[in-house]
């Protein structure tokens, strides 16, 4: 499946390894989930794991926050926005999920904040769950157990 992670999943793996969240990171580790992502994603991604917050609150250091992003940078599947429908949520950061979301095809947008995506992506046929609802999908799909 193809999925584009709001940076709410990212910074909730990193600062629990137990959760949903770090479940997903893991199977995009094993290949079972692509993640689609984009330069200005990539970007938030750092911008935010990288703050002082998230770092004290994980217990980890920037540099192994910045091990995962990389990590995920390499594994991605890029994609290119050819086609911007803006404006599609309040926030300018969801818009930018959501435009890598459509451009890329994406199955679903996983992030801890679906009221956000709702409208945008229903629009679009695109799923926004939460980590525990996209599991669950996997789970009745076969992808995991």
């Amino acid at each position: 499946m193809k999925v584009v992670l709001d940076t709410s999943v990212l910074i909730s793996a990193i600062r629990s390894g137990s959760g949903a969240s770090a479940e997903i990171i893991r199977l995009v580790a094993l290949g079972k989930v692509t993640v689609l992502l984009d330069f200005k994603r990539v970007c938030e991604y750092r911008d935010v794991a990288l703050r002082p917050q998230h770092i004290t609150a994980s217990g980890k250091t920037p540099e192994d926050v910045e091990a995962v992003i990389s990590f995920l940078e390499a594994i991605e599947t890029p994609v290119a926005i050819m086609v911007k429908y803006r404006p599609l949520c309040q926030d300018a950061n969801d818009d930018m999920v959501m435009d890598v979301a459509i451009n890329g095809h994406a199955d679903a947008v996983v992030t801890n904040n679906v009221k956000d995506f709702a409208a945008a992506a229903d629009r679009f046929g695109i799923p926004a769950l939460i980590p525990g609802d996209f599991l669950d999908v996997l789970r009745k799909r076969g992808i995991v157990k």
